[in-house]
């Protein structure tokens, strides 16, 4: 039962997520605004970054990656 109280939830999260991208937040505030949300497991703020990150224009998303790449590398 609780998966059925904790998408909506997440479907809430969801359109406050592509809202932030969407308003032209930085990348950093919203992950940020992610990971303080305590009632989400690991694997929905995984899926919630993700989203975030697809919002980003190519370009962002390319160097992105590549920061991320450089600071475990």
């Amino acid at each position: 039962m609780s998966e059925t109280y904790a998408e909506p939830a997440l479907a809430t999260y969801e359109r406050e997520v592509a809202g932030l991208m969407e308003a032209g937040e930085p990348f950093g505030v919203v992950e940020d605004a992610i990971e303080q949300v305590a009632d989400l497991t690991e694997n929905a703020k995984a899926a919630l970054w993700l989203l975030a990150f697809s919002l980003q224009k190519p370009g962002d998303q390319l160097r992105a990656a590549r920061g991320h790449l450089a600071s475990v590398g």
